[in-house]
C-alpha cells in the first residue's frame, strides 16, 4: 500500500482485525512446524534435498544429485505421512521435484 493511499479494507470492529491476525498466524504457525517436521524427516538427506516452496498441498523441492532424486521420488508417500503427523489434520498431498539444474548423472 501507497503512504497516503485509502486501505483496501475498513475494520470496523477489533474483532475483524483480529480474524485476519489469526489467519496470517496460524499460517506462519504452520510453517514453521512444517520446516521443523522437514528437517526431522528427512535428517541427514537434507543436504540434497532443499525445501524450497510450498504451493497450497504440494511441496516444492529442489534435488542436487540424481540418485538422490531417485530416492526422494521412492520415499515420497511415507514422506507426507510422517510429515502430516506433525499436523492436527492432513496437509501435505504431494511431493513436486523443481529446477533440477544442479543434477549430475551419475
Amino acid at each position: 500500500m501507497k503512504l497516503g493511499a485509502k486501505p483496501r479494507e475498513i475494520w470496523n470492529k477489533s474483532s475483524e482485525l483480529q480474524k485476519q491476525y489469526n489467519r496470517l498466524n496460524s499460517q506462519i504457525s504452520r510453517l514453521m512446524i512444517l520446516d521443523y517436521a522437514w528437517k526431522k524427516v528427512v535428517a541427514d538427506k537434507e543436504k540434497f534435498w532443499k525445501l524450497v516452496a510450498v504451493q497450497k498441498k504440494s511441496l516444492q523441492v529442489e534435488v542436487k544429485l540424481s540418485v538422490a532424486r531417485n530416492e526422494l521420488v521412492t520415499r515420497r508417500e511415507t514422506i507426507i505421512k510422517e510429515l502430516n503427523k506433525y499436523f492436527s489434520k492432513p496437509w501435505i498431498e504431494k511431493i513436486e521435484i523443481v529446477k533440477n539444474l544442479g543434477v549430475t548423472h551419475e
